[in-house]
């Protein structure tokens, strides 16, 4: 599936492509998504370095969500705040062990990548909603918005690995 970026690719298939390596990939930065998550120790994703933080099942069901808010914002359906809530509550989720927490954020990453593969070129430039507002996503391109998912991404795994190495 993903392939290096090339030249002669257009737009999308270039922006599918660096999705798809963040996620599944050998990309520039370091250690893919997928990478991090299957080093993750399934006994310590419910732990909290202090109150204020998120535990990396909270991370991974956040990643999720806005994974699969941003492919439902590619498939024409209005913004809104995601349908399994900005930060999901791991309660809602402990029915799912971790390999099926990844394994759905996976699948709904590798959705959203085949979704943005298919996304209409000439409407990269067009604006999502009618105002900015930051916390929704919205008043920016639906490119500046598929950008910024791979940045959320990359960044929450970030955490995720640096929790996994605290969390022993």
């Amino acid at each position: 599936m993903g392939k290096q970026l090339d030249i002669n690719m257009t737009g999308t298939e270039n922006i599918a492509e660096e999705f798809y390596s963040s996620i599944f990939g050998d990309p520039w930065h370091g250690s893919s998504v997928k990478f991090i998550l299957d080093s993750v120790n399934p006994e310590k994703i419910n732990i909290k370095v202090s109150p204020s933080t998120h535990s990396i099942e909270e991370i991974i069901l956040h990643m999720w969500a806005w994974t699969e808010e941003v492919n439902s914002r590619l498939l024409g359906e209005s913004p809104k705040e995601p349908e399994m809530c900005d930060w999901p509550l791991a309660s809602d989720y402990k029915h799912l062990s971790w390999k099926e927490l990844v394994d759905s954020f996976l699948n709904q990453s590798l959705s959203t990548y085949n979704t943005i593969k298919g996304f209409p070129e000439n409407s990269l430039d067009e604006v999502i909603g009618i105002e900015r507002n930051a916390p929704l996503g919205t008043g920016i391109s639906y490119q500046t918005m598929i950008t910024g998912l791979i940045q959320h991404n990359i960044y929450h795994s970030a955490q995720i690995s640096i929790l996994n190495k605290i969390n022993g």
